[in-house]
């Protein structure tokens, strides 16, 4: 299930006069909701509009666009009109166009199941293989631009990383059934949840030795940082029992402007241990520029909030060994590293007629962003995202004096 903390997002806002007019993304149902209500009662980015949309979502059916409140918060206007569906959708390059995918597996999004959902944009599906034998995947994919080319970056980069261990490898490309369009990929599903999610799982030294190892491979030998070296981001293989690591769509080749000096994988490991031994993140609460890791290494002890199988001073012994190793590492001449993955651009949006001059000539456009009612108009394929709720909603919302009370009902899906 979606952590309720990151079912919805603000995606775009507009004031006009005294009213403020904001659109939020519900990510358990992939639908686009617009929140319009007096500016004094929803100020700009206060986010106040998830909480008003959170209010009122479990009375809203599947064809609401838009809803409209007073001063007090109350309904006042609820909408299912297609003009008022404010959607953008974006472009999905065709596969045939895309030489670098070609010697991929493919499945069709008709072919995949949903099971569960794990995340904003991140799905546990099953699909059935080419030898007739059903499989679970994490699908990941994009519907908003704004993660397009991370998406793309990360599909390309996972799937031309050398078979290792300690990474999760790639799986296959998803396609959409009209026109084959690249919707995102899939990874093989590990069951049992990240480092983070299962707490109960006792944190091994070896699996410590892991992480270092493959950051180190990683660095030095492919000339890759992942960036986001976290207890979310790991995995145990239960066949093989190492550990894995996944998620690499902040990843980045050594040298490029998408390489952030404060994103490096040492800190990241330090904060990751730091995290595991005493389930405190909020020393990475902060814009990264801000987080010290040297503040981590500082302490004297580590509060001990989880299951480990050696003593604390054991992982810090192991961690701080590492880094010096690492300071001598970083700080010799970077040797050349043959790892090349191809990692191409995404291509081009495709050129479309977005309208007419005063002439009655037509203007060219691209579709990298439309909004979906009008690419629905010039009857373009569009890729509808939308489905029901899973989660718990509140149906009822009212206040008793200074309480107030919601009442839930749970889904059945």
């Amino acid at each position: 299930m979606i952590d309720p903390s990151d079912r919805f997002w603000v995606v775009g806002e507009q004031v006009k006069g005294n009213v403020r007019t904001g659109q939020v993304i519900d990510w358990d149902q992939r639908r686009w909701y617009t929140i319009e209500g007096p500016v004094l009662l929803i100020p700009p980015d206060e986010n106040v509009d998830i909480d008003i949309l959170k209010r009122y979502v479990g009375q809203l059916g599947q064809t609401v666009q838009s809803i409209t409140v007073d001063d007090k918060g109350l309904l006042v206007k609820v909408s299912s009109d297609p003009e008022d569906d404010r959607t953008l959708t974006t472009n999905y390059p065709r596969f045939a166009t895309a030489p670098s995918l070609q010697s991929c597996l493919t499945v069709q999004l008709s072919q995949v199941t949903e099971e569960d959902r794990l995340g904003p944009s991140v799905d546990l599906v099953s699909y059935v293989d080419d030898s007739g034998t059903s499989k679970f995947a994490v699908f990941k994919y994009y519907m908003i631009y704004q993660t397009r080319s991370w998406i793309w970056n990360e599909l390309h980069l996972t799937k031309s990383l050398p078979k290792h261990p300690i990474i999760l490898p790639f799986d296959r490309v998803v396609l959409s059934d009209a026109e084959r369009r690249v919707l995102g990929f899939t990874t093989p599903y590990i069951p049992n949840g990240t480092i983070e999610q299962n707490k109960d799982r006792v944190f091994r030294l070896s699996w410590l030795q892991q992480l270092l190892d493959v950051v180190d491979y990683l660095n030095f030998n492919l000339g890759i940082v992942h960036q986001d070296i976290a207890p979310r981001n790991l995995l145990v293989d239960p066949e093989t029992d190492n550990l894995l690591l996944f998620d690499f769509d902040r990843a980045a080749r050594i040298g490029q402007l998408s390489c952030f000096p404060e994103r490096n994988d040492v800190s990241g490991v330090i904060f990751t241990l730091y995290e595991i031994v005493s389930q405190d993140d909020h020393f990475r609460r902060v814009e990264h520029r801000e987080q010290d890791p040297d503040a981590v290494l500082a302490l004297e002890s580590w509060p001990l909030k989880c299951k480990l199988d050696c003593e604390v001073g054991e992982f810090r012994k192991h961690l701080d060994e590492w880094i010096r190793r690492r300071k001598c590492q970083d700080d010799a001449p970077r040797r050349h590293v043959d790892f090349m993955p191809d990692l191409p651009d995404v291509p081009p949006a495709s050129p479309i007629i977005t309208g007419n001059d005063d002439s009655g000539e037509p203007v060219w456009g691209d579709d990298l962003i439309q909004h979906r009612k009008e690419a629905l108009k010039r009857q373009k394929n569009v890729i509808v995202w939308e489905r029901a709720p899973r989660q718990l909603v509140p149906i009822e919302y009212f206040a008793y004096g200074t309480l107030r009370i919601t009442i839930f009902k749970e889904l059945d899906c």
